[in-house]
């Protein structure tokens, strides 16, 4: 399991140290990092991170007006200096509040208690509702190997069916656990789960081949992200 995560520190001494001591956790995958609640919003929205490092104390915005601004929920762990705002934080469903300063071992109690919290969201099991004619049919999440859009539509697919879908890509990327799925072109949202192989055509263009035989194009715009997250 990869866990996206953006580190929110005003302090470079604090920041540099906590990155240093994440590097441990080779399943940690830092995707971004701000200094300010302003750049804290936008790059959490940009990176949609599974994890957010937070500190409080922020130029702008503090932590907490940060998650305020924010359209989704991504888990929490507030790092900070100050012992006031411990309440306060786990009001917010905190995973953890980090005093100043901690060690590698207390670290690792944070980041377990947020695999733990990750995947227990991730074993819940999602259905998706579809229509086919007059049935109302509900597809368990396991079942998609992947979105589509064609024109105007959206269609969801599994091993052999397609079905017409009432929504966006831009919505179900949003809405969709980013531990099952990942958009890998304007047009597609894959399940991880069903992913077999990735297969280079050329200097930057790159297909992926599901586990069915289907074989979807990489978006260029995509493929930096991927290639974080998959590590190729």
């Amino acid at each position: 399991m990869i866990i996206k995560s953006v580190i929110i520190e005003d302090e470079n001494f604090s920041l540099n140290r906590l990155k240093k001591l994440l590097s441990n956790f080779e399943y940690i995958n830092i995707v971004g990092e701000a200094s300010d609640g302003k750049n804290a919003i936008n790059i959490i929205e940009e990176k949609k991170p599974d994890l957010i490092f937070l500190d409080i104390n922020l130029p702008e915005y503090d932590g907490f007006e940060v998650l305020k601004s924010l359209s989704y929920e991504p888990y929490v762990i507030f790092v900070t200096a100050y012992q006031d705002y411990a309440i306060k934080a786990f009001e917010e469903n905190a995973i953890d509040y980090l005093l100043k300063p901690f060690d590698l071992k207390r670290l690792k109690i944070s980041v377990e208690r947020a695999i733990d919290r990750i995947k227990e969201k991730s074993n819940i099991s999602t259905k998706f509702v579809v229509k086919d004619r007059d049935i109302i049919l509900l597809i368990p999440e396991e079942k998609v190997y992947y979105f589509k859009a064609e024109d105007k539509y959206v269609f969801l697919c599994t091993n052999n069916i397609e079905y017409y879908y009432d929504d966006t890509l831009k919505d179900l990327e949003e809405k969709l656990n980013p531990q099952t799925f990942i958009r890998i072109h304007k047009s597609y949202i894959v399940s991880i789960n069903h992913i077999k192989k990735f297969k280079k055509l050329f200097a930057r263009e790159y297909i992926i081949e599901l586990d069915n035989g289907i074989e979807l194009k990489i978006g260029r715009s995509y493929l930096n992200s991927i290639k974080e997250k998959f590590h190729f």
